[in-house]
């Protein structure tokens, strides 16, 4: 099956299943918002009747006493507590027998006379009216108390909302799942048929037999395939007993005659091609495909993406003193630990993979990032917190190299770029749901249950890595140095950075210009604003948990959309160098606006705004990196190696400048400066940056 059809076949399976989810959805998404807001309005009107029950029977005590209802004094305090007390009360009002309003009072005002009767015009179909009523049963008005119905569109909007960004999820994790379910029952297996009945067209191999698709009409086929082969072969082996009683009789009754010899001969050589085989043949080698590693990916970055929009805000909770630093400093150092032992562990991990496989490599990776998680939702320390941040980044990292390894030994040159397209959407994918699951889920239940959930999904996704992976061997990773022979330690060596590789690229111009003023300030930007700065800015405008995730998934939803759109459009007009400059400009113009504006729309649109600039500029910036004539001097493998760890030191240090930057100017202006910095080290870039010519690959 070709690669045009393959995706055509995925393609129509993805619609026709999306189509129907989606629809559904929708239609579950309208039945579920007027469902709720049925039920939510007659609970809260349980509620207020109980209310105004009580507040009825203590106004019909006063006008036993003989007050007219139009001579009540002293209501002003007791209304404003009663709605202070009532989230869900809008307003009480006193009318008279004549339906005339006597007294009125909201959240913002307390009137009566002549501006209460004009007040209480203002109907509502949500209120509850109680008559006031004597003992000896002469009524003498009636109390109307209103439901706040912003309260109740807020609560709407807000189901709407969290059912929306389920739908999405769900979309997304069905792609990724589809994917995987179409390789793995569809794709793999016509692969394995097709590699068998290549072999078994060979003569020297006509008794291979064909393993079966488990798809039932082709299976029929392949068994009619399978008689007619072994009935030839049957039939062929006949015809040669035969033949060899022809030859012998032949020889023993009549001298040797060249005209009957050639033929003879010719005959014996195509006969010995088909019957040469005496023993079974053996397999093709294992087939595997990079989709076959796509839901662990989307698993395992899930996991820890459910703690992405309020880790700060937990660190901020366990927050103490510490070594002298600020707050907003200290509660950014789990952040930049994490990072930080995410990059040192690569080398760990490429190790692991190539020594023990990536099986087993995934499965330590899993359990390193589970005992972190598990360790981080007990902690009630800052300093803890940080070592258990540190191991889990630790596991993260295994597991990042290694699924990027697989992906690299299951693919060849020519569908490289597909492979590595396939673990970025995984990765955003997961990424975008964990984050927003996690804001959902931390407002209901807390925060610490998430990262024990975290730790089990984890350990899930090793299930998918041993149940449905295919092993391959090495990981793929192309240093260009020796390595121990199945030594973990000279293999992590092996992979480790040399320090003149690091010396000898930052001394080039255009590596240092690349690295120093594109890679690492949009790291900076990602971490710093995304990641760390956006939960606690959003939380100090008010925004609830579920917000925050909604908001913080905002940038990886623009990287699923537009990045390899951007990506494949780039490499038909290849010229990195205006992709990168105009990205990292956007990326700045993103966060320059929060001089001016300080609200939760200027958060969502500068975090959507940053995933925009990033898919025009960051894998530009790998592009630009692997082309680059100082890189291919010590090789590609190793110059990229160097590269993405001078990038991550963009990582490391954002949560720790922006928090000391935040704790001297704030929030706002701190993101306005970096935005500022951003632009001006594009423009550095700009007049730095030289255009090279191609140089071979050595």
């Amino acid at each position: 099956m070709g690669n045009k059809q393959r995706s055509s076949l995925t393609q129509k399976i993805l619609l026709i299943v999306l189509s129907f989810m989606v629809i559904s959805q929708l239609a579950y998404l309208y039945i579920d918002a007027r469902s709720f807001e049925k039920s939510y309005v007659d609970i809260v009107r349980s509620n207020l009747h109980a209310a105004g029950i009580s507040i009825r029977n203590n106004l019909t005590n006063i006008l036993e006493k003989g007050i007219p209802i139009n001579k009540l004094v002293g209501l002003e305090p007791i209304f404003n507590e009663i709605l202070a007390d009532a989230p869900n009360l809008s307003f009480l009002a006193i009318y008279d027998n004549s339906g005339n309003c006597m007294y009125y009072s909201d959240r913002e005002r307390f009137i009566d006379g002549d501006d209460a009767v004009k007040a209480g015009r203002n109907s509502s179909r949500f209120s509850l009216s109680f008559p006031l009523q004597t003992t000896g049963g002469k009524i003498e008005g009636k109390l109307v108390t209103g439901i706040d119905q912003k309260q109740i569109s807020k609560q709407v909007r807000s189901i709407i909302l969290d059912t929306g960004t389920i739908i999405l999820i769900s979309i997304l994790a069905t792609i990724d799942f589809l994917f995987f379910i179409v390789a793995f029952t569809i794709e793999i297996p016509l692969k394995r048929a097709a590699a068998d009945i290549s072999l078994a067209k060979n003569p020297e191999r006509t008794g291979l037999s064909i393993r079966r698709t488990d798809i039932d009409f082709l299976d029929h086929a392949l068994d009619r395939f399978d008689r007619h082969r072994y009935l030839f072969r049957v039939r062929w082996l006949r015809f040669n007993d035969l033949f060899l009683s022809f030859t012998r009789a032949l020889k023993y009754h009549k001298p040797q005659d060249p005209a009957i010899d050639e033929p003879v001969r010719g005959i014996q050589s195509i006969i010995t091609r088909f019957t040469s085989e005496s023993k079974e043949q053996p397999r093709p080698v294992v087939i595997g495909s990079p989709v076959l590693i796509r839901p662990a990916v989307f698993l395992f970055v899930f996991a820890e993406a459910l703690s992405i929009s309020f880790l700060p805000l937990y660190a901020g909770e366990i927050y103490r003193p510490l070594w002298g630093l600020s707050k907003e400093v200290i509660i950014g150092l789990p952040i930049s630990a994490f990072m930080l032992f995410t990059a040192l562990s690569f080398p760990v991990g490429g190790a692991l993979a190539d020594t023990l496989g990536h099986r087993k490599a995934f499965a330590i990776g899993a359990a390193v990032t589970a005992t972190g998680l598990v360790l981080t939702g007990t902690t009630n320390n800052i300093l803890t917190l940080i070592i258990y941040r540190s191991i889990a980044g630790t596991g993260f990292g295994i597991l990042f190299i290694t699924a990027q390894g697989y992906i690299v030994s299951t693919t060849s040159i020519s569908n490289r770029a597909e492979g590595m397209a396939i673990f970025l959407s995984a990765f955003y994918g997961g990424t975008l749901c964990g984050s927003a699951i996690g804001g959902m889920v931390a407002e209901r239940i807390g925060f610490r249950i998430l990262f024990y959930s975290g730790a089990a999904i984890t350990v899930i996704s090793v299930f998918f890595i041993y149940f449905f992976m295919t092993e391959q061997p090495g990981s793929g990773f192309q240093t260009g140095k020796k390595s121990g022979a199945g030594k973990i330690f000279q293999q992590f060596v092996s992979l480790l950075p040399l320090p003149g590789d690091f010396i000898k690229l930052l001394s080039n111009r255009n590596f240092a210009a690349l690295t120093i003023f594109q890679s690492i300030p949009n790291k900076i930007c990602l971490i710093g604003f995304v990641y760390y700065l956006a939960p606690l800015f959003l939380k100090s405008l008010g925004s609830g948990q579920s917000d925050i995730g909604r908001h913080i998934m905002g940038y990886s939803l623009m990287m699923i959309l537009f990045s390899q759109t951007v990506s494949k459009w780039s490499d038909r007009h290849f010229t990195a160098k205006p992709f990168i400059f105009w990205g990292g400009v956007l990326s700045g113009l993103s966060l320059i606006p929060f001089f001016f504006f300080t609200n939760t729309w200027m958060v969502a649109i500068g975090i959507i705004m940053l995933g925009m600039s990033h898919t025009i500029s960051v894998s530009n910036q790998a592009k630009m990196a692997s082309h680059l004539n100082a890189v291919k001097e010590i090789g590609v493998g190793p110059g990229l190696g160097v590269y993405r760890q001078i990038e991550r030191l963009g990582n490391v240090i954002a949560p720790i400048l922006l928090g000391l930057m935040s704790s001297i100017f704030g929030y706002s202006k701190t993101l306005a400066l970096i935005g500022i910095f951003t632009v001006l080290s594009s423009i550095i870039f700009q007049v730095i940056y030289r255009e090279e010519a191609v140089a071979a690959n050595r």
